[in-house]
């Protein structure tokens, strides 16, 4: 092999493999980190409702990664929430995704509820907050 070979190869075909195996590696999980989703499904149609003894949410959404996933928290003073439910999949209805939450609890006094969605890589965001 000639040293001008050589000196292509180190400098032009040897970056482009590893390029190539560092993004095989970061896309099939090997390198144990999950990438972050590039935007978040869009909810909308929230309803909050109590019937007898239950309080029941359900929203919408327009996909649904499988990196998402929707807690429900209540809270009694808007301030101090606590996760009373882990809604892991909706049902595929037309465009969207239909979700909904049961918690048997008579709210005797105004509770607040809100819906966070979380990705598995531990960022979150709220999308919805309202009380009953």
């Amino acid at each position: 092999m000639y040293f001008n070979q050589f000196v292509y190869m180190k400098t032009r075909v040897v970056p482009v493999i590893v390029t190539l195996l560092m993004l095989f590696i970061s896309n099939t999980g090997i390198s144990g980190t999950i990438p972050s989703i590039k935007s978040w499904p869009r909810v909308y149609d929230v309803q909050i409702e109590q019937k007898a003894a239950h309080i029941i949410l359900q929203w919408k959404a327009e996909n649904e990664p499988k990196e998402i996933y929707y807690e429900i928290e209540s809270s009694a003073d808007g301030k101090t929430f606590q996760t009373f439910a882990i809604v892991l999949g909706g049902f595929s209805e037309d465009a969207h995704y239909k979700y909904k939450a049961r918690m048997k609890q008579a709210a005797t006094t105004k509770t607040f509820y809100r819906i966070k969605q979380i990705n598995n890589d531990g960022t979150y965001r709220i999308v919805s907050e309202q009380s009953l």
